[in-house]
């Protein structure tokens, strides 16, 4: 079943001349040098388009996320990333690796350990994204690497630590070493004349001292080596050649160790030999995708948007296998209204190089691969990508230039159909031109009947009739300065191009005489049909010309608008940061204003005797009320602002001072006195008392409406009056007064029986002047003395209706509730 699966797959992979026609190899080759190991380059050479549309939008997804990735977090650690394949299959087959082998092992080992570091970090995005995926599923091997690096020094030494039975036997011959050094250095000391040079040297693993060939008698030893020149012979001495023989022993020895230690690692290696197989193919994948996503950043590419419709829309479209600083990028639409596409102009003008952009940007989307266009470009997914390109310049080629072209077209139509690209260069040339431009006509009819997106590049003229009188096929053309004699290789899809070669001709030196007889032989039709569409193009010019100019402009207007409006918010925000500054510290010093005459009268209570308590408390009130006033104006200013909520009741034409107004934000109804100033402050006296209130918050009084309580309006019906200058009387002043200060509710915590029922009986007198119905009278729970006193002095007072302790939510025992 799997190889069924393999097999289908491979059906929607497109491989085929066409990919070389379109230079699809190029870019393989491209994308193959961004890769970090041989596992993704093997991929990126054998990558390949693919026609399931799924597959494409994963593996575009892919590229993305791994772009992102490395745009945001740098390059991904894929350095040392030896080939184990090789060691694998040897071990597989139970042979011993090498240390070279198993150092790279390691080396694979510690790239791999790199490589899923990077999962620690930024975990939030690693739910849904394919490369985090790919590295989570690696598989460690830490300790296969450790016990690598430990025991393999390089390439050809083994650590005197690897086995201890390796430590002993190296020490062993450590030691015979230098036990042999020393009676060589010993022997030369004795002979020094016999000898050609004093040093001990190596001749076959053995030590031996170079001896002059005529004093040869005077050390016995054996004989290992002669120099070239014969005056020198190598003799080593018979009192070492015990030793050396011990240290070719345990030489032998040292070499077997070595070989069972390499037979051990290698066993390891094969039992982690599953879990490295998984690791190479992921290294591969992931290497894969890192060099996509660097090829994408290098070539400025950009995801393309996919659909199954044969719709292809390149915005600002490059071909990428022109360098940047040579390349004109070109806007180019298929599919959408027409699904032919016949592209004129002169030779050298763009027009094989916009036919390749659109196969090869195809094929890229397809493979997964960003494409360099401008964002929002949109690729449709085919079946098949048939090209018929003739780049070829042989020889043997040009000789049947028409049947090769012929024979391509042939299996071409063989194939076409509704999910095909056809891409034609110069369809209908070799030939007799009625006949080639006849069969061309007949050649794109029949694609077009087939249902097959085609772009073809032509000469013929009678092709630009065929494009503007058939449905479902359009006209294009390559731009061409006349003026310059140079294309500007802009194509301009819409317009027929024109050959200009009676202009290039004129411009190039040829006599008028010549251009004008040409011009006599060309029929009038096709003479006037040249002309127009000489002027349709230097209209077009002119067209875009404006165009240009006009977006230009609108992108400066837009940017003075933006800098406008940052401008007049950035003056905003300066200014509401002044006045929030401005009245936090206003409300601060209020605050603290009303701290201190709370502290004020706290003393005033216990300083002062019974007979001038009255006095002291009216004049700290009036200080405090003045005080919580400045608050409420304040926060109810600052609350109006930021809810920019209206302020209930119709507010005066005319503030002028004397007049009577009310001030909804304290309750409170009282005349002008002063004001307003150049803030718009106005001073409102209500009785004795005297508020500073914004003239914005001014409303004039209503009829029937109690304003002296909380400043609602039960009332509808609202009688509008002019305010005049007026003396207040004495009684009313005594109420406004005695409205704007007191509360339905009375403190008497703290107090001693007799100061509670003083207060008691000036707050009753308060609330009777005020028309306050019903009363809260806080005494507490304690020990019910000050209840009993309170309830008491209620049940004599003429003025009280009936009283009640409070319920659950009203305070229980603690509050007495009484109507006057």
């Amino acid at each position: 079943m799997h190889t069924t699966f393999e097999q289908e797959e491979q059906k929607k992979l497109i491989n085929g001349r066409s990919l070389f026609t379109l230079e699809f190899d190029k870019i393989r080759i491209m994308l193959s040098s961004h890769a970090r190991s041989n596992y993704g380059r093997e991929m990126c050479e054998g990558l390949l388009p693919c026609s399931d549309v799924k597959t494409v939008a994963l593996w575009q997804k892919d590229t993305d996320e791994t772009a992102v990735y490395i745009m945001r977090e740098g390059q991904l650690p894929l350095s040392g990333l030896t080939d184990i394949r090789e060691a694998l299959a040897f071990v597989d087959a139970e042979g011993t690796l090498s240390m070279k082998s198993l150092l790279a092992v390691a080396c694979f080992l510690r790239a791999v350990d790199r490589i899923k570091s990077i999962q620690s970090k930024n975990r939030d995005s690693q739910e849904d994204n394919s490369l985090y995926s790919r590295i989570r599923m690696l598989m460690s091997a830490s300790s296969l690497e450790k016990e690598i690096s430990f025991c393999i020094v390089s390439e050809e030494e083994m650590n005197d630590r690897a086995s201890e039975t390796l430590y002993q036997i190296r020490r062993k011959i450590r030691d015979a070493q230098a036990n042999i050094r020393e009676i060589l250095e010993k022997i030369i000391r004795q002979h020094p004349t016999a000898l050609q040079e004093q040093l001990v040297t190596l001749r076959g693993e053995r030590y031996v001292v170079p001896v002059k060939s005529e004093k040869r008698s005077e050390i016995a030893g054996i004989i290992h080596d002669t120099s070239s020149s014969g005056q020198t012979i190598f003799v080593e001495p018979m009192a070492v050649v015990e030793a050396n023989n011990k240290i070719r022993e345990w030489m032998s020895e040292e070499r077997e160790e070595i070989e069972r230690i390499l037979q051990l690692l290698s066993g390891r290696v094969f039992v982690f030999r599953t879990e490295l197989r998984v690791d190479v193919g992921l290294i591969g994948e992931i290497d894969f995708l890192s060099a996509k996503a660097n090829l994408a950043i290098t070539m400025c590419g950009t995801r393309p948007i996919l659909n199954q419709e044969g719709r292809i829309l390149l915005r600002k479209a490059r071909h990428p296998l022109i360098p940047k600083d040579r390349v004109v990028p070109i806007d180019f639409s298929i599919g959408d209204s027409f699904r032919t596409l016949v592209i004129t102009g002169p030779n050298t003008g763009g027009k094989t190089v916009s036919l390749k952009t659109c196969g090869l940007l195809s094929l890229m989307a397809m493979a997964g691969l960003q494409i360099p266009c401008q964002d929002h470009s949109e690729v449709s997914v085919f079946d098949q990508v048939l090209a018929d390109i003739g780049d070829e310049q042989s020889i043997e080629q040009s000789l049947s230039t028409f049947s090769s072209h012929m024979k391509n077209l042939v299996s071409i139509l063989e194939k076409a159909g509704p999910s095909t690209l056809v891409l034609v260069d110069e369809l209908g040339s070799g030939t007799d031109p009625s006949e080639g431009a006849a069969l061309a006509m007949a050649i794109l009819d029949h694609l077009r009947k087939q249902g097959a997106v085609t772009v073809a590049t032509t000469h013929y003229k009678e092709l630009k009739g065929y494009a503007i009188e058939t449905d479902g096929v359009e006209n294009a053309c390559c731009e061409f300065d006349t003026e310059t004699l140079s294309p500007t290789y802009r194509l301009l899809i819409g317009l027929p191009g024109v050959s200009n070669a009676f202009s290039i001709s004129r411009k190039l030196g040829l006599s008028q005489e010549i251009i004008d007889a040409a011009q006599i032989l060309l029929s009038d039709e096709g003479l006037r049909f040249e002309e127009l569409l000489s002027a349709a193009e230097r209209n077009n010019r002119e067209s875009e010309k404006l165009k240009t100019e006009i977006r230009r402009m609108r992108e400066h207007v837009k940017e003075e608008e933006a800098a406008l409006q940052k401008e007049r918010d950035d003056l905003e925000n300066k200014r509401k940061k002044v006045i929030l500054e401005a009245k936090a510290e206003k409300k601060e010093l209020l605050t603290e204003a009303l701290e201190e005459a709370d502290s004020m009268l706290k003393e005033l209570r216990k300083s002062i005797r019974d007979e001038d308590q009255q006095t002291a408390e009216n004049r700290v009130q009036m200080i405090r009320r003045n005080l919580r006033a400045g608050l409420t104006d304040l926060e109810t200013e600052t609350d109006a602002s930021k809810a920019n909520t209206p302020i209930p009741g119709e507010a005066p034409d005319v503030v002028r001072t004397g007049g009577l107004y009310y001030a909804p934000t304290l309750g409170i109804t009282g005349v002008l006195v002063k004001g307003p100033d150049s803030r718009g402050n106005c001073m409102l006296q209500s009785g004795s008392l005297r508020v500073s209130v914004s003239k914005s918050t001014l409303r004039y009084p209503l009829d029937g409406a109690d304003t002296s309580k909380t400043g609602e309006q039960p009332g509808k019906a609202k009688v509008r009056t002019l305010p005049q200058p007026k003396k207040v009387s004495g009684a009313s002043e005594i109420r406004l007064q005695r409205a704007s200060s007191t509360l339905p509710e009375i403190q008497l915590l703290g107090m001693t029986v007799d100061e509670a029922i003083s207060a008691l009986d000036r707050y009753l007198d308060d609330c009777v002047l005020s028309n306050i119905a019903t009363v809260r009278i806080v005494h507490g729970k304690g020990t019910g003395a000050l209840r009993s006193a309170v309830n008491s002095h209620l049940r004599q007072d003429k003025r009280v209706t009936s009283f009640r302790l409070g319920t659950y939510g009203e305070g229980e025992d603690g509050v007495t509730i009484a109507q006057l």
